[in-house]
């Protein structure tokens, strides 16, 4: 098999957009799949003509998680191996430098719903579905960081239940930025990755740090860290020239 039949990869400016290009298998997380997947989010990482990431699926489905075919033939060890690729992947897109929009397209079921919930923003196709699944196949679920966004007792719910939300409810609870007709969908993503990218990029990248780092502090430890950051961002050369930029263009309104 070649890449393109596991991830397709399309570039616009400063924004990737990913495609999981599995819709046969309603872009399920082959081996293969999640391999091409982290290598192409690794060369993402530190490509420097690139400040956003838009993640998509392909077909009708944005991503039915783990692939469940290959789960019901694997031994106890095959499987927790493959467990040990997947999982990974998850806090490569929480930590990637550029911010990531989930642009959910269809159902997006167990490791899929991960998927979409370990992106920076979330738009979603009034077609879209989430599903919290892995209790029907007694397994746990990825909580955290979940629960940060759309609080403990929903986040238990839909874990404990795996049940099925619809695109309306996952904007109701604050899982879903915003929702979109399908036709849409993308065009309103690469709007949203173009606002983005026009930010400066190392301030766009420090914002997008310092969100997942306060999520584990506490208070003080959270006003302390956003005080260094704001005092970095302040000495930096590209706030300067921004400060200075918009500066002039004020200046010539009045």
């Amino acid at each position: 098999m070649t890449d393109t039949e596991f991830i397709l990869t399309a570039r616009k400016g400063a924004v990737l957009t990913v495609t999981l290009n599995r819709p046969e298998k309603s872009n399920s997380l082959h081996p293969d799949l999640v391999e091409r997947l982290s290598n192409a989010l690794d060369k993402a990482a530190i490509d420097r003509n690139t400040n956003v990431v838009i993640l998509t699926g392909a077909g009708r489905s944005f991503c039915a998680g783990l692939d469940l075919e290959l789960l019901a033939g694997w031994s106890a060890r095959e499987k927790v191996s493959y467990l040990d690729t997947v999982i990974p992947l998850f806090y490569q897109l929480w930590t990637l430098p550029q911010p990531v929009i989930a642009a959910v397209n269809g159902p997006a079921i167990a490791g899929g719903f991960d998927l979409a919930a370990f992106c920076d923003i979330r738009l979603a196709s009034t077609d879209a579905i989430f599903r919290q699944a892995e209790i029907d196949l007694g397994l746990t679920q990825i909580i955290h960081p979940l629960y940060k966004t759309i609080g403990l007792a929903r986040a238990k719910e839909l874990a404990l239940t795996g049940r099925s939300i619809s695109a309306e409810e996952a904007y109701r609870i604050g899982l879903v930025n915003h929702i979109y007709p399908p036709r849409e969908l993308m065009m309103r993503a690469e709007e949203m990755a173009d606002l983005l990218a026009s930010k400066p990029r190392a301030a766009l990248f420090e914002t997008k740090r310092l969100t997942r780092e306060l999520i584990d502090m506490d208070m003080g430890r959270a006003m302390k860290k956003m005080h260094e950051s704001v005092h970095r961002r302040m000495e930096s050369e590209e706030h300067s020239n921004r400060v200075a930029e918009m500066f002039a263009r004020l200046s010539k309104r009045e």
